[in-house]
């Protein structure tokens, strides 16, 4: 049996995630594909000298996400 979505995300990270919640909350069946074994995209963190230490592995500010409108919507 095979399922069927009406939205497919590719990738998982931050902005993806988003677009998928506001999609399933919208009411659509949603599939998020992601290559890589962590979720997060540009904001994760991972130990990539010493155990223990963590360090981001993509992005290191987002400076101008406080002006985003997106921050004050509480819907999710």
């Amino acid at each position: 049996m095979s399922e069927s979505f009406d939205v497919v995300v590719a990738g998982a990270g931050h902005n993806s995630l988003i677009t998928a919640a506001y999609a399933a909350r919208a009411g659509f069946r949603v599939l998020v594909l992601e290559a890589s074994e962590r979720i997060g995209g540009d904001a994760t963190s991972e130990p990539l000298t010493l155990p223990g230490f963590l360090h981001d592995s993509c992005a290191s500010a987002h400076n101008l996400i406080q002006a985003n409108p997106m921050l004050r919507n509480n819907e999710l």
